[in-house]
């Protein structure tokens, strides 16, 4: 079974903070008629011969929540270390500098993947922790752990500025936020906000003020592979491609038969935790906005959901979030919850891998399954969440869904969605 080539760095030389450097295969930082300069040729060390086994989770754990939550992403990396060269207290080491170790957190570290001449990038964050493991005295092993930039907002705390930016739309108030904490113009990919914002002083937590942003909006904040924070507004999943348009289908008939990608599990789920049916929506400063759809209460009970603390700039828009919500959430969905790949067959290979590695939050996919009984389900989801893991024998990939469905507002011209007596409005 074929896989693709693994190539695990860590930047144990270089700076621990973004950089504007040119950086070999890197989709922002290597291209060679671009703001960056060259590199140092150490700012990469490669230690992907010393891998034993490597796992990543990024992205939602649920995927189908009324204000969606993109987690910190982590990596687990097992490393063999009969030499010590990963121990943080082996000062007789390869990555030690004037007696001082670079085995230490904040250090960069990514993960890509080679298949047919391209390059997917896995991860990048920051490393956390080198764990040594002693077997005896006769075997090493040597942990790392990393997280994605979304640990180094959580732990930015800021202080008060004067108030400013009223009006200015959510994109605006994120690369504000970001500009303040001084993250890289490079490592970011910011859309222009749907919703206007009232003002703020930039205190408190990095972290929680972007996501409150991003709760606001309706929107999406996450780091992507690349360690970019990324930014999508709450009408993307209506207007970009990725997310329109089904990007690969994913199926239980037989790759040469339906040409639809297998996989080796799909999970399904209707869970009513995911259900709202009464919900107040309030900016800060404002008067709370409750929308009830009684005919969702009077079959399911009383669903609450409740946000206080939005910062939009009026009432009005309290209430368009309250109404959305409520569309999206008052019934429940039959959906495919998670979706887990396996190895592929080797006929299958040339189709999976591009499938499989190339695909980010938001976008939309549709899955096939035909159960014992007979017909077939057939469902349109976005990709909230991805985990790998792999002992360079295996490969596992699970992903966490949301039902499209649940974007089904008017959109003017679409055949689907275009249909006034069908589709509400979206705001």
């Amino acid at each position: 079974m074929s896989l693709p080539q693994v190539i695990i760095d860590v930047g144990f030389t270089s700076p621990t903070v973004a950089t504007t450097a040119f950086i070999l295969d890197d989709p922002v930082r290597g291209k060679l008629d671009g703001p960056p300069t060259l590199a140092d040729e150490n700012i990469w060390s490669d230690i992907t011969d010393s891998v034993r086994s490597w796992s990543i989770t990024r992205g939602s754990h649920r995927g189908d929540d009324p204000t969606l939550r993109y987690d910190t992403g982590i990596a687990t990396i097992i490393l063999n270390d009969e030499n010590r060269d990963f121990d943080p207290d082996n000062l007789s080491g390869p990555y030690v500098a004037a007696g001082v170790t670079q085995i230490e957190p904040m250090r960069r570290v990514r993960i890509r993947a080679v298949w047919a001449g391209v390059t997917y990038p896995i991860f990048y964050g920051y490393a956390d922790d080198f764990q040594a493991d002693y077997q005896g005295n006769s075997w090493t092993y040597t942990t790392l752990t990393a997280s994605d930039a979304l640990k180094v907002f959580a732990s930015y705390d800021r202080g008060a500025a004067t108030p400013a930016g009223a009006g200015e739309n959510a994109g605006a108030r994120v690369t504000r936020i970001l500009d303040g904490i001084g993250w890289s113009s490079a490592d970011r990919v910011v859309a222009t906000g749907n919703t206007t914002l009232q003002a703020t002083d930039l205190s408190g937590n990095a972290l929680s003020e972007l996501l409150l942003v991003q709760d606001t909006e309706l929107g999406e904040l996450y780091a992507d592979a690349s360690g970019r924070i990324v930014f999508r507004n709450r009408n993307a999943v209506l207007t970009n491609t990725r997310s329109t348009t089904s990007q690969a289908t994913f199926g239980d008939g037989g790759f040469s038969v339906t040409g639809e990608i297998p996989y080796a599990d799909v999970v399904p789920s209707s869970l009513d935790e995911a259900m709202a049916n009464t919900v107040t929506a309030q900016n800060t400063g404002g008067t709370a906005q409750t929308v009830i759809d009684g005919g969702s209460v009077t079959q399911y009970l009383t669903k609450t959901f409740q946000r206080t603390d939005l910062i939009a700039q009026t009432d009005g828009d309290a209430l368009s979030w309250a109404q959305a919500v409520v569309y999206q959430y008052s019934s429940p969905r039959r959906r495919f919850a998670s979706i887990t790949f396996n190895t592929p067959r080797p006929e299958a290979a040339s189709a999976h891998w591009p499938a499989v590695l190339g695909r980010e939050f938001g976008d939309r996919v549709t899955i096939n399954r035909r159960p014992a009984g007979g017909g077939t389900i057939s469902r349109d989801c976005f990709i909230r969440g991805v985990q790998h893991e792999s002992d360079g024998v295996s490969w596992k990939t699970t992903w966490v869904l949301q039902a499209a469905d649940r974007y089904s507002f008017f959109v003017l011209d679409d055949a689907i969605l275009g249909r006034l007596d069908n589709n509400a409005l979206s705001y």
